[in-house]
């Protein structure tokens, strides 16, 4: 995106164009060198209570950005196995709040237990329990303000932190245009759709490719891939799974498209070029990896490479998992991506902002010419093409009689190239103007002339001849 900085002659009635500057890029280097990486901190809602959670998967859902939690410890509230936070405003990725925070400051889970559920939990034996429902794989959006999202659920034991898989639920999302603002309401989809010990199809990563939703799900060690046509996400008959060649009915003749990752999201950007898929995610390892593979293809192959170790903030020793990209938050094109992390209790959900090394990164600037006379465009053009040469830039071909345009891949170098020529500009603007002749130096001479009208005086005169 170009800026654009007024260059006026002082007192001139009409400036000539304004000076351009700008950046152009192409892609990020692969394999992936990353040049800097800046730790934003929490994500948290301003004046809000920070609450420990982990997960932090964002998804852009109706007219907001969202960020889908795990358990949420809201003091002597109690744990609210999953919530959401909806973004303030998109530049400012770290800032989001609670919709919905109870009197006695419990933040109410997006999908909630249903009755059974309840009476199951309400059972002695049961006293130490709860139930879990954990949204990995985020929101996919059928119509404006209407998705799905697939659900873990889990029995927890709190007595022995035992941890009971059952599968992948479904619920149906929809922003609540009568609550409060960026509101979000679910409503589950009787049953399971996939049970513990086969692959947990839309628990890991989901997306929407044209009329295809694509889900990725684990088993063991192993992710495989699925898809199912977008109005039909209910009806487990209608989905198909990648065998390593093609799209098959049959679950069981599933292959693995990815391997020993634990949490991740697969995603299609131009970071690394046109129309490329990539992966951003952890290992199932607990070494606090970030990872980002790319492929041509959404089946695979993957070439993954690890760029950087996460770290804590509150809980400095354990390792960081649930590692998410979140491409709504950054301008890609200039090789830049946002990725979060979890530490654990007491700590949350930390945004770090990556900048890869492109290739073929260009800084320009236009610098206008409309409007001086031909010696002092030769003597700019002259004095540019020296400051060129000394700086390793290199200076347009004069297309336009109207401008000159430099351009290099440093921009310290052609910011200070830039001012170096309005200098010069300024200067044998000057010197023509002490030349002139008895008659234009009375013409321009005239009382309370500004220098801008005296000069404006000697333009009109050249351009009558």
């Amino acid at each position: 995106m170009n800026s654009q900085h007024a260059f006026h002659i002082p007192g001139a009635q009409t400036p000539p164009s304004p000076l351009q500057r700008g950046r152009d890029n192409f892609y990020a280097k692969w394999p992936p060198a990353v040049e800097r990486v800046d730790h934003l901190g929490y994500v948290e809602g301003p004046g809000q209570h920070f609450y420990s959670h982990d997960i932090g998967r964002s998804s852009e859902f109706g007219d907001c950005i969202y960020y889908l939690n795990g358990d949420t410890m809201c003091n002597d509230a109690g744990i609210s196995s999953n919530t959401y936070q909806v973004v303030l405003e998109r530049k400012k990725a770290t800032e989001a709040m609670y919709v919905s925070i109870d009197d006695n400051g419990f933040v109410p889970p997006l999908i909630d237990k249903n009755e059974e559920e309840t009476q199951h939990l309400s059972l002695p034996e049961n006293k130490t329990k709860r139930i879990a429902f954990w949204c990995f794989g985020g929101i996919v959006e059928i119509s404006p303000g209407l998705g799905w999202v697939w659900y873990q659920k889990y029995i927890i034991d709190e007595l022995d932190k035992s941890l009971d898989l059952v599968g992948v639920g479904l619920a149906r999302i929809t922003q609540d245009e009568t609550g409060l603002a960026g509101q979000l309401s679910s409503a589950r989809i009787p049953g399971l759709m996939f049970r513990s010990g086969e692959p947990l199809f839309g628990s890991f990563s989901t997306l929407v490719n044209g009329d295809m939703v694509y889900l990725w799900g684990q088993k063991d060690s192993d992710i495989f891939l699925a898809r199912v046509p977008r109005t039909q996400c209910q009806h487990r008959h209608m989905y198909q799974y990648w065998n390593g060649a093609k799209y098959v009915s049959q679950i069981t003749e599933a292959a693995p498209v990815l391997q020993d990752y634990q949490q991740g999201q697969i995603f299609q950007s131009d970071l690394f070029g046109p129309h490329l898929w990539l992966f951003v995610g952890c290992t199932r390892w607990a070494d606090s990896q970030v990872m980002i593979g790319l492929s041509c293809q959404l089946e695979g192959p993957w070439d993954v490479h690890a760029i950087h170790t996460a770290t804590g903030i509150k809980d400095p020793v354990s390792y960081r998992y649930c590692i998410y990209p979140h491409p709504w938050a950054t301008n890609m094109t200039n090789g830049k991506l946002l990725v979060t992390w979890c530490d654990h209790w007491p700590g949350g959900v930390i945004a770090a902002k990556f900048r890869f090394a492109t290739v073929g990164t260009t800084h320009w600037a236009h610098i206008p010419l409309s409007g001086y006379s031909h010696r002092v465009i030769q003597t700019t053009m002259s004095k540019t093409s020296e400051l060129c040469s000394q700086n390793g830039l290199a200076l347009d071909e004069l297309t336009d009689p109207h401008r000159l345009s430099i351009r290099g891949t440093d921009q310290q170098r052609v910011e200070r190239a830039v001012n170096m020529i309005r200098d010069s500009i300024a200067i044998a603007t000057k010197e023509e103007l002490t030349g002139l002749d008895a008659a234009d130096a009375a013409a321009v001479e005239a009382p309370r002339a500004s220098f801008g009208e005296r000069l404006l005086t000697k333009i009109i005169k050249h351009a009558c001849g």
